[in-house]
């Protein structure tokens, strides 16, 4: 279920730089943009905008990056940034196309979930300070998230736009190539290094998923 009480930062400069890699988290299943780190030969996701306490943790030692398919499973939790629709570009889109799309759920969230284009409802766009402003409506279906398989209408403000390219962030590639590079050598990954810098450091303890 999504968490509760989840709080964004209060307004203050960021601590952390512009955000690499969107990332669907554990806990909730949403779309974050997020930034990673390696910190005690563990891997940190950290949520742009929002306070530590949502970081996510991942050992090398836990039982489900054991496997191939584990690491596939975390690498397809990470992709590039899905930016916003741009106003002028809205009769780009085709149905069927991936969209990541805001998500009121029943406790008031508006959350990230990705959903396909069902169809257009075109309306002329205006314009604010002379830039230009869609007015369109799209109905989108969602395939992600608490309302899965359902239809809805949103506006331009709510949609983002999936790309289609690899990830390339050198943190996700150095940690993934030192758990794929441990399955032969008898070990779990990282074990002496996480004892001696303090494993407790993941939250979720063996997967590392933020608190509820």
């Amino acid at each position: 279920m999504p968490p509760r009480g989840r709080k964004r930062k209060a307004s203050a400069p960021p601590r952390r730089p512009p955000a690499r890699l969107d990332y669907r988290s554990r806990t909730d299943g949403a779309w974050y943009a997020s930034r990673l780190v390696l910190q005690g030969g563990l891997l940190r996701v950290m949520f742009e905008d929002y306070i530590e306490e949502w970081d996510e943790w991942y050992n090398p030692d836990a039982g489900d990056l054991a496997s191939s398919q584990g690491v596939a499973a975390l690498r397809a939790r990470f992709r590039v940034t899905s930016p916003p629709l741009d106003d002028a570009r809205c009769g780009e889109l085709r149905p069927g196309q991936r969209l990541c799309v805001i998500c009121a759920t029943s406790d008031g969230q508006r959350l990230y979930y990705d959903a396909v284009l069902d169809s257009v409802k075109r309306a002329a766009h205006g314009a604010v300070d002379g830039e230009e402003r869609c007015a369109c409506r799209f109905r989108v279906e969602w395939t992600e998230g608490p309302r899965s398989g359902d239809l809805e209408e949103v506006g331009i403000v709510d949609v983002c736009c999936v790309q289609n390219a690899p990830v390339q962030d050198p943190v996700l590639s150095e940690f993934l190539d030192f758990v794929t590079n441990s399955f032969g050598n008898g070990k779990g990954g990282a074990t002496a290094s996480s004892q001696a810098t303090g494993a407790t450091l993941a939250p979720g303890g063996e997967g590392g998923t933020a608190p509820v």
